[in-house]
């Protein structure tokens, strides 16, 4: 997907035309300046008018997507980006967890064009819009409402506590969710779209943080235990619960190290098959 072609622009905008700070998109310390090429097309006048680098992504994707932009975007929908979204939050995942800061520069930013994109499409929505501003001003108030213990009163007795772990402000943070969107169940919310390793994960972290922990998690073990009915594939099933099971309660993230674990795979599995085909060059002298 581009933007356009240079030669393909409709009208001319010379950077002259134009205040020298507004030209090169200055915003405070950073300077942003149009792709080569691209500096005299009218359409991206609203580009390097807009206050923030933010506000460069919003402009750009309401121009691709409204009509006279892009035929490929104009047609998308919230469902049909969905592919898109999950493939460059993978690619990112990718890109931080092998330590590619280069690739986490690019990726993330395709991460931030689906959420962008996302909420225009939203915005178009004739029964229900919204756009990325609520969006934006909903998230502040999630953050401010499950972290009272960040956001006392100026006259509260405490505020947040050093000696506070990770794990009991997690805690919290689940039980102010929990009263905020009225769940009965740890189990509410649980996306069934995900696969079926992180939902597993999932499950066992929602029972980690309840109250009832050990409850919940004795009704887990009995739903996975030996069963005469159990076949084979249950038992298969129930042994990787039993590991999901076994890797939250150690604070492990298993979908983590599965992934990191297959990339040892993979390099060994790739290094053998050069090995083989460079044995094989060798028997038939490259033939």
């Amino acid at each position: 997907m581009t933007v356009m072609e240079g030669n393909e622009c409709d009208g001319r905008l010379a950077m002259n035309d134009v205040t020298s700070d507004t030209a090169n998109g200055t915003t405070g310390r950073r300077t942003y300046r149009l792709p080569e090429g691209f500096e005299r097309c009218s359409k991206l006048r609203p580009v390097i008018e807009a206050k923030t680098a933010l506000d460069r992504v919003k402009v750009i994707v309401d121009i691709l997507y409204s009509p006279g932009g892009c035929p490929w975007d104009g047609r998308q929908t919230n469902r049909s980006l969905l592919k898109h979204l999950l493939e460059e939050t993978y690619e990112y995942v990718d890109a931080v967890e092998t330590g590619d800061r280069d690739n986490m520069r690019e990726e993330l930013g395709d991460v931030l064009l689906q959420t962008v994109f996302q909420a225009r499409l939203c915005e178009a929505d004739d029964a229900d819009p919204f756009d990325i501003d609520e969006v934006a001003d909903r998230l502040v108030d999630k953050f401010i409402t499950r972290h009272p213990h960040v956001f006392a009163p100026d006259d509260a007795e405490a505020g947040a506590s050093d000696d506070d772990s990770p794990q009991e402000v997690l805690t919290l943070w689940e039980r102010m969710k929990q009263r905020e969107k009225h769940r009965h169940s740890v189990l509410d919310g649980i996306s069934h779209a995900q696969g079926a390793l992180p939902r597993a994960a999932k499950v066992a972290s929602r029972i980690e943080k309840s109250a009832h922990a050990q409850e919940l998690f004795e009704a887990f073990d009995a739903a996975t235990s030996d069963r005469d009915d159990n076949t084979e594939a249950d038992v298969y099933a129930d042994g990787i619960l039993a590991i999901v099971r076994r890797a939250q309660s150690d604070g492990i993230d298993i979908e983590s190290a599965l992934r990191n674990r297959l990339r040892e795979v993979e390099a060994a599995v790739a290094a053998r098959e050069e090995t083989i085909s460079s044995d094989t060059n060798e028997r038939t002298g490259g033939r």
